[in-house]
């Protein structure tokens, strides 16, 4: 509950006199104590907080919010510690991820672990194409991954969460500010992602959407191994961008957007269904981390 959760962040914010203070409280960064505030101003309709200095200061109606606050949210705990053990959030889950998207579900269960101290998920990385399988065998509860439109998932619950575009990625060393990224691909050793997956296969429907036929270099199925390659200036690639990846604002690297829309990839949680209970608590977590990062100004 979405609203519960806001309501324990206020709380934390009363008592540490600062966003700050209750970002260490909560385990959640000090934006994200704002997004939730001012969400909660807007839901109550009213003013919460006086800005004073580096702190806060609650307003008439935040200082009489304190006492329903703590009402709501002890009754909340009441009603949880009541449930009996089958729907307790409690246990362990062993969850699957690729790579770029491993950051994102950390974040997730660091946030969640405060709510839900007797929950505990084991987390597996692993390629996109195996995650699949492994959740269909129950070896994974469930399992962060690309879509793949040829995987059977009959049984299982799909949930798609984001979409990551196709971008040309290069060294800044050899790619000069309003560089042609076709030159580029023409020109300098290509990395390129394993055609064996659905990345790899979109990435070579794109190059011959474009025309171009790189000088092939290295094929690898590791999105961080090629990068690394790139920053070193070994060569150039085309690649999904990582959702959680800041390369644009990374000196050793050049991002080249492709013209128009670029193709994507859909990124979603695959749950096997027999803790969907605990997995599905996960996955809306999840999703609301997603949304608040969407809706937070951009860092410039």
């Amino acid at each position: 509950m979405s609203n519960i959760r806001f309501l324990r962040t206020f709380l934390a914010v009363a008592q540490g006199g600062s966003f700050a203070a209750a970002s260490d409280r909560v385990a959640l960064t000090q934006a994200a104590v704002g997004l939730q505030m001012r969400a909660l101003e807007t839901e109550l309709k009213t003013v919460l907080f006086e800005r004073s200095g580096r702190g806060v200061v609650l307003s008439v109606s935040g200082r009489a919010l304190i006492a329903h606050a703590e009402k709501i949210v002890g009754y909340y705990d009441q009603m949880r510690e009541g449930l009996d053990d089958e729907g307790e959030i409690a246990g362990t889950v062993t969850m699957g991820s690729i790579f770029s998207a491993m950051g994102l579900l950390s974040h997730t269960l660091v946030r969640m672990k405060p709510m839900y101290p007797r929950l505990n998920v084991r987390l597996v990385m692993q390629e996109s194409s195996g995650l699949a399988r492994s959740v269909k065998s129950g070896e994974l509860d469930a399992a962060v991954f690309v879509e793949d439109a040829e995987q059977e998932l009959k049984g299982m619950l799909w949930t798609p969460l984001y979409t990551e575009p196709l971008t040309v990625v290069a060294s800044s060393q050899s790619a000069p500010p309003g560089s042609d990224f076709k030159k580029l691909l023409r020109e300098q050793p290509f990395l390129r992602f394993d055609r064996r997956t659905p990345s790899g296969m979109r990435i070579e429907q794109t190059l011959r959407k474009l025309g171009l036929v790189p000088q092939d270099f290295l094929e690898l199925s590791s999105l961080s191994a090629i990068i690394e390659l790139v920053r070193q200036n070994v060569g150039i690639t085309i690649v999904p961008h990582a959702k959680n990846a800041d390369w644009a604002n990374d000196a050793l690297l050049r991002v080249l957007p492709l013209p128009g829309r670029p193709p994507t990839r859909l990124i979603g949680m695959l749950e096997q269904g027999k803790r969907e209970h605990i997995t599905s608590v996960i996955r809306r977590h999840l999703v609301e981390l997603l949304a608040e990062k969407s809706a937070a100004p951009a860092v410039k």
